[in-house]
């Protein structure tokens, strides 16, 4: 149940009486009538004080597809909330990978079944590139002084942006950062890597010591990539030029990240880090199967939640600003959000009054107790404790990805092949094939200069 916070002051439009004084006189003084006519403006009906947009007259069915960790839990909840809207909500949760490809088919139908989507920055970008999405800047503007939209910074608003039309309201601030296990590394006599050096150097102990080494979630193309995309950051270099669209990633930093990944597979990994989803790489901490690794900075909450973690773990999990090759953190800039698909039936201002009920400033105090949140100033004092983790990786890290046209075509196929490493293809050949498949694909639509 929602915690009681300062009470939202609710904007209801108010009686307007007007007086109308007429006089009608002739030549023969004629008698002068008054009449008084008083018209009166219904007052707009809001939903509650948990959920503050207007009650439609007619029932709003919305689904919603998405998946699911702890502040994402709270915003569903608040979705919830808006069914005293006369709205009702079908929220479906998936694993992350399972549910951008349910999206991307259902999108790419033309008819979807989803009426709103979840997803980070880097997943509706390229959603909205290939026209699925609604651009939402009309509606925002219409909403932006009733609900604070302002108190958003306008970079966390570039970040799910294309061509100055934007595709999301951001709801959760997102990095990557370490993870750790305070007392099986003490146990280990081992320190908290700041490099990936240090953390491939430290995988025999561990393993020698029974658990897996330093992890990364390695389980699909998507996920290689990202991870691709750190090492290669902290290295100080872009993947492609953001001008010209020309790849900067086979080259000596290139290989040399592809290799740090190859190398925490082949000393690091075990059988897990190729198979292990984002959930469970978060099970795996909460168990005490993992002792060291990168993660979501959103699932930190759950290492602090008593019925999914095990008592011998809960209150060890510390945090650690992510990895570095060099003078830059191997951190993305991330936002999760909720979207619109572009051939949405309902009628999409509604669904958006719901986006707005759920993530207003007072929603987003009570998701901060889970997470980061967007709006400047806003904090929950039992917010988890990954803060100064989260905050350190977000400003020192490589940034936000790549907005170029040509960059989704890079993301799929560097992706495609860094995870054939999992087969024995060497960092090098998986560079260069990634290379190859680009530059024809970008060649053929006409992206690069």
């Amino acid at each position: 149940m929602k915690v009681a916070f300062k009470k939202r002051k609710l904007a209801a439009a108010v009686a307007a009486v007007a007086l109308i004084l007429g006089a009608c006189g002739s030549d023969d003084e004629a008698e002068v009538t008054e009449t008084s006519v008083e018209e009166t403006v219904p007052a707009v009906t809001l939903a509650s004080e948990e959920c503050a947009i207007p009650v439609s007259e007619d029932a709003v069915s919305i689904d919603v597809m998405g998946w699911e960790f702890p502040i994402i839990t709270q915003y569903a909840a608040e979705l919830k909330e808006c069914e005293a809207a006369n709205y009702s909500f079908n929220i479906q949760f998936l694993d992350s990978a399972e549910a951008q490809n349910q999206i991307n088919l259902d999108l790419e139908t033309g008819t979807p079944s989803y009426e709103m989507v979840q997803g980070s920055n880097q997943f509706l970008v390229e959603l909205a590139r290939k026209e699925l999405l609604l651009p939402l800047n009309d509606l925002i503007d219409k909403y932006r002084d009733q609900f604070g939209l302002d108190n958003i910074p306008q970079g966390m608003w570039d970040l799910v942006s294309v061509d100055g039309n934007i595709y999301s309201i951001p709801m959760v601030a997102n990095t990557q950062h370490v993870f750790y296990n305070e007392e099986i590394l003490n146990k280990l006599g081992l320190s908290v890597p700041t490099t990936y050096d240090e953390a491939i150097a430290m995988c025999p102990a561990l393993i020698d010591g029974g658990y897996a080494g330093f992890q990364m979630m390695l389980a699909a193309g998507w996920a290689w990539q990202l991870e691709y995309d750190n090492v290669l950051g902290s290295l100080g270099v872009k993947p492609i030029d953001n001008t010209t669209g020309q790849p900067n990633f086979n080259s000596a930093e290139g290989v040399k990240a592809a290799q740090i990944l190859a190398d925490l597979v082949s000393k690091c990994g075990g059988k897990t880090i190729g198979t292990y989803s984002t959930d469970d790489v978060q099970n795996a901490f909460q168990t005490g199967e993992y002792a060291i690794g990168h993660l979501w900075a959103s699932r930190a909450a759950s290492m602090d939640d008593a019925e999914a973690t095990t008592a011998e773990v809960l209150g060890k999990i510390q945090f650690a600003p992510a990895l570095t090759g060099g003078s830059i953190l191997g951190a993305p800039a991330y936002v999760d959000g909720y979207a619109i698909p572009a051939k949405v039936t309902v009628d999409p201002e509604k669904v958006f009054l719901a986006m707005l009920g759920a993530t207003d400033e007072e929603s987003q105090t009570v998701a901060a107790k889970f997470g980061g949140v967007t709006r400047s100033g806003v904090a929950n004092p039992e917010g988890p404790r990954n803060g100064e983790a989260l905050n350190v990786s977000t400003s020192d890290g490589r940034g936000a990805d790549q907005t170029h046209p040509a960059a989704g075509i890079y993301r799929a196929e560097i992706g495609k092949a860094l995870i054939k490493i999992l087969d024995g293809a060497s960092a090098a050949d998986a560079v260069a094939e990634a290379e190859a498949a680009y530059l024809k694909e970008a060649k053929a639509q006409n992206l690069l200069s």
